[in-house]
């Protein structure tokens, strides 16, 4: 079975290999685009989230952590799994920016 990738795939797909080439502005680029193109996907919110935790930006992205978190469970049809690790990184994150 072949997986066909969509331009959306494809977007959110660089996001991590943009952060762990450590172009981050690039990768933000990408983020924005992500929320502009498809405001009805979570990838925007996740993968910002993911971009903020890299930079170290707790804050933003225990942010971004419960904006998806918000998304999951206001869209419906994504795992409990997946819902549940976006809250815990969220309070994890927070709990770090407090120190």
């Amino acid at each position: 079975m072949r997986f066909i990738y969509t331009d959306l795939d494809n977007l959110s797909n660089q996001v991590p290999d943009l952060i762990q080439d450590k172009k981050f502005d690039e990768a933000e680029a990408v983020c924005r685009k992500l929320l502009r193109q498809y405001p009805e996907e979570i990838d925007g919110l996740h993968r910002y989230a993911e971009l903020y935790e890299a930079q170290g930006k707790n804050r933003d992205a225990a942010e971004y952590y419960r904006k998806a978190v918000a998304f999951a469970e206001k869209a419906g049809g994504f795992g409990k799994e997946s819902v549940q690790s976006f809250r815990q990184k969220a309070e994890k994150l927070a709990l770090a920016e407090k120190g």
